[in-house]
């Protein structure tokens, strides 16, 4: 240490009294505040001192009064420990968008037949999972990729504004509410992007599951009958269900993911490799997926009922437990978490990834500094 804290405070206390050029003849000395003293010491400690700094403490270096590396996290007047505020930046949010989609579009795709496994096995009264399996040869590639479109479409749309609005609100909470805490933060900014994302996406989920459930043979045709029988209503089919599933499964499967993930690089000292942080998204992901399935299995029937019919969620819960049982609550649960568990990877994690390769310098680290 440089010096004891009392030669700082003689030093301070006498640059303030004794400085001739601060003193005027003829008029009485203005006596200054504690806290104003307390200030102007602390001030005149950071600047003079840099070692003071905790980035240099933490690292145990020594410096000098001349060592310019130690950077002041403190501001040099009044509001010593005032920090700027993240500000929102388009092209942030730009870049974010586009991490979100690419990410959630290609996991899409991948994994575009599993998902077709799992419609079928949900849409149908009758055939299990094991006989949907025994199918496949029949169904063929085109059959299992069937509705890949919309579906690839839709993600990309959905999960581009989700995370757009997740960045947005991220930053923008701690400014309207500054009481909130980090964990309360990343779900309810998580809330409002996966509603909105949703809602989006809505359409072109009914679509790829009519396609999935061999009701049409193309998009065209499904886009065409669906607007002719049902109108703009039957393209938004099963929203609320929709919104049932997927709001739980992103706020619970990122704040899953993200406490997961520090918990285990606390156990294991470092940061994570980036297979580590899929690997901890995937098992989020797929976790989080069949704790959703009841509603995922709702939203299917809902959204294959024949044209023309007005199925609600309650109506639809009701001819499952009557018709099948609770356990049918939970058809295509293993076709739902082998799918879900790439995605969730691909979503949570390699949405991370990506924008870490996108944003490289970051928003919020700008400090008032002299």
């Amino acid at each position: 240490m440089v010096g004891t804290m009392e030669d700082f405070i003689e030093e301070e206390e006498f640059s303030v009294s004794v400085d001739p050029r601060r003193s005027r003849p003829g008029k009485k000395k203005k006596k200054r505040k504690p806290e104003s003293q307390v200030v102007s010491i602390l001030n005149h400690l950071f600047v003079k001192y840099p070692c003071l700094n905790k980035s240099v403490v933490d690292t145990g270096r020594e410096c000098s009064d001349s060592d310019t590396s130690c950077s002041l996290s403190f501001a040099k007047v009044g509001n010593f420990t005032s920090r700027s505020p993240p500000s929102i930046k388009s092209g942030h949010l730009l870049k974010s968008a586009l991490a979100g989609g690419i990410s959630c579009a290609f996991s899409a795709f991948l994994m575009h037949p599993v998902d077709t496994v799992k419609t079928q096995v949900q849409a149908s009264t009758t055939l299990s999972f094991i006989e949907i399996m025994s199918k496949i040869p029949e169904i063929g590639a085109r059959g299992l990729y069937k509705g890949s479109i919309p579906a690839v479409v839709g993600q990309f749309a959905s999960h581009g504004l989700r995370t757009s609005i997740y960045e947005a609100s991220r930053l923008a909470l701690p400014l309207v509410a500054p009481g909130l805490l980090d964990i309360q933060v990343q779900p309810i900014a998580s809330f409002l992007g996966t509603v909105l994302g949703t809602t989006l996406r809505i359409p072109c989920e009914v679509l790829k599951q009519r396609l999935q459930a061999n009701q049409f043979d193309n998009i065209v045709e499904a886009t065409l009958s669906t607007w002719r029988q049902d109108g703009l209503k039957g393209l938004f089919r099963g929203t609320g269900v929709t919104l049932l599933r997927e709001v739980p499964f992103y706020v619970a499967g990122m704040g899953l993911y993200s406490q997961s993930k520090k918990l285990v690089e606390r156990r294991l000292g470092r940061v994570l490799e980036p297979w580590e942080a899929i690997a901890v998204g995937a098992l989020s992901g797929g976790f989080t997926a069949v704790m959703t399935t009841p509603f995922d299995v709702i939203k299917t029937r809902m959204m294959t009922a024949p044209q023309g019919v007005d199925l609600s969620m309650w109506m639809a819960a009701y001819s499952i437990v009557t018709h099948e049982g609770v356990l049918a609550f939970y058809k295509g649960a293993v076709p739902r978490f082998f799918w879900t568990a790439p995605l969730g990877a691909l979503n949570l994690a390699g949405y991370e990834l990506l924008q870490k390769a996108f944003v490289t310098v970051p928003l919020d680290r700008s400090v008032h500094s002299d």
